[in-house]
C-alpha cells in the first residue's frame, strides 16, 4: 500500500467517525492553536513596538528622579533623592555635547472647556522648546511652542486633533481661547493625528510651555528631562555626559549610586522582552501538555484501529506485505490524523488572533514560520505517538491475525 492510499484511509476514518475524530484531535488542535495564537500576538507586538515606539525615539533617553522602579524598596530610596529641576535641564543643555535637544517636561490631567463644551481628564503636558522633535509631533495648523513662549510664560497652547474635533467641531481652532483647568489659554497650533497605542489615543492632549506649567500647576516637584542624542551611536556617550553632570551637581562621590534615574528605549524593550518571554514560555508549557494529551489520544485510537483491523493486517501479510509496509501504513495514518488536527489548530489559532486583533488594541500578525512550526509539531506528534501502534501492527503474526475474530 502506498502512502497515498494510507492517507486516504486515514481521512476516510476521520470522515466516517467525525465526533470520535474531533475528540481524538482536540488536544492537538488546542496545543497548535495556542502556539499559533501566541506567536501571532508576539509577532504583531514586536512589529508594533519597533514601528511605533523605537522609531519615534530610538536615540532619546529620559532623566528623572525615579528611573526604572521595580520594587517598593527602590521606590522608598528614590523618594529621598533631590528633585530634577529646570536648573538641571539648563546644565545638561550647556554640558551634554552629544545631545541635539534637551527638553524639560511635566504632566497632569485637567478638564478643558470652550463655551458650553467640556472635556474631562485631558492630558496636560508642560514642555520645553524642541518637544516636537522628541515626541515626533508634526504641526497640522498654526505653529509649535517656542523658546519665547516659554521664557515669557505665555498662556498659549498646542492641542491634539482629537481635542480640536471635540471642542470646536467644524470651527477653526487656531486663535481661539479655551479654559485649561482654571486658566485661559490661546490655541496657537494643532498637531497631525498619530493614532492610538494599545488603545490609548495619542491625539487627546494639550501642551503648554514648561515654565507656564510650573507657574500654574506645579510650584514644587520634580521634572523629567528628555534628551535626544546626535544619533543612535552617540547615545551611550550622551548618557554618560548627562550622568557626570548630574552627579557633579549633586556632589556625589565615586562609588555612590546615582541620585537620579536614566531610562531609554532599551530599558522598556528589556521589560517588554521579559514580559512577552514569560507569556511565551507559559503558553508553550500549556501547549506542550495539550499536545501530550493529544498524542496519547492518537496513540489510543490507533491501537483501537490495529485491533479492529487485525484480520486485514493478516490478509495483507498473507498476500506478501512486509513488516515495513504495515509499519509505514499505520505511521502515515497516525501522522495524517495528527496533521489534520494541526491544520485545524492553525486555522483556529490564526483566526482567533486576527479576530482579537481586529476587535481590540492588541496587534496580531500570523507569520509563515509560525504556520510551518504548527505543521512540523503536529506531524512530529503523529510520528512519535503513532510509532508504538505501528510497530505493534507490523509485528503481528499473520496466522494469528487471520484467526482473529
Amino acid at each position: 500500500m502506498n502512502p497515498r492510499e494510507s492517507i486516504g484511509i486515514a481521512l476516510g476514518g476521520v470522515r466516517a467517525n467525525k465526533l470520535r475524530s474531533v475528540l481524538t484531535l482536540l488536544g492537538t488542535i488546542i496545543g497548535v492553536a495556542s502556539v499559533i495564537a501566541v506567536l501571532s500576538f508576539v509577532e504583531g507586538l514586536n512589529r508594533f513596538v519597533t514601528d511605533k515606539l523605537l522609531n519615534a525615539g530610538a536615540n532619546v533617553f529620559v532623566v528623572d528622579k525615579f528611573g526604572f522602579i521595580t520594587s517598593r524598596e527602590q521606590f522608598d530610596e528614590a523618594v529621598k533623592r533631590p528633585d530634577v529641576t529646570l536648573a538641571d535641564a539648563d546644565a545638561l543643555r550647556d554640558g551634554v555635547t552629544h545631545a541635539t535637544m534637551v527638553v524639560p517636561q511635566a504632566g497632569a490631567s485637567v478638564p478643558l472647556r470652550f463655551r458650553n463644551r467640556t472635556l474631562k481628564a485631558v492630558t496636560l503636558n508642560g514642555r520645553g522648546a524642541g518637544y516636537d522633535v522628541v515626541d515626533d509631533l508634526t504641526i497640522d495648523d498654526g505653529r509649535h511652542l517656542s523658546e519665547f513662549d516659554d521664557a515669557g510664560r505665555s498662556a498659549v497652547c498646542v492641542i491634539g486633533p482629537e481635542v480640536a474635533d471635540e471642542l470646536f467641531g467644524s470651527l477653526p481652532a487656531l486663535g481661539r481661547f479655551i479654559r485649561v483647568g482654571e486658566y485661559e489659554f490661546q490655541v496657537v497650533g494643532v498637531t497631525k493625528a498619530k493614532g492610538k497605542v494599545f488603545g490609548q489615543s495619542q491625539d487627546r492632549f494639550v501642551t503648554v510651555p514648561i515654565r507656564t506649567f510650573l507657574k500654574y500647576w506645579m510650584e514644587r516637584g520634580s521634572l523629567s528631562i528628555a534628551l535626544k542624542s546626535v544619533d543612535q551611536a552617540s547615545l551611550p556617550v550622551a548618557e554618560q555626559e548627562a550622568r557626570n553632570i548630574l552627579r557633579g551637581r549633586r556632589h556625589q562621590r565615586p562609588g555612590q549610586p546615582d541620585a537620579f534615574g536614566i531610562t531609554n528605549s532599551e530599558t522598556w524593550m528589556t521589560l517588554y522582552r521579559t514580559v512577552t518571554g514569560g507569556i511565551f514560555v507559559l503558553t508553550i508549557g500549556i501547549a506542550a501538555i495539550s499536545l501530550l494529551v493529544g498524542g496519547i489520544m492518537i496513540m489510543n485510537i490507533m491501537l483501537v484501529s490495529v485491533t479492529e483491523r487485525t484480520r486485514e493486517i493478516g490478509i495483507r501479510k498473507a498476500l506478501g506485505a512486509r513488516r515495513r509496509d504495515i509499519l509505514m501504513q499505520f505511521l502515515v495514518e497516525a501522522t495524517t490524523l495528527s496533521l489534520s488536527g494541526g491544520i485545524l489548530g492553525i486555522l483556529f489559532g490564526g483566526g482567533l488572533a486576527l479576530l482579537v486583533g481586529a476587535l481590540s488594541p492588541l496587534p496580531a500578525e500570523v507569520s509563515l514560520p509560525a504556520v510551518v512550526l504548527g505543521i512540523v509539531v503536529s506531524s512530529g506528534v503523529g510520528v512519535f505517538f503513532g510509532s508504538y501502534p505501528a510497530f505493534r501492527a507490523a509485528r503481528l503474526d499473520p496466522i494469528e491475525a487471520l484467526r482473529y475474530e
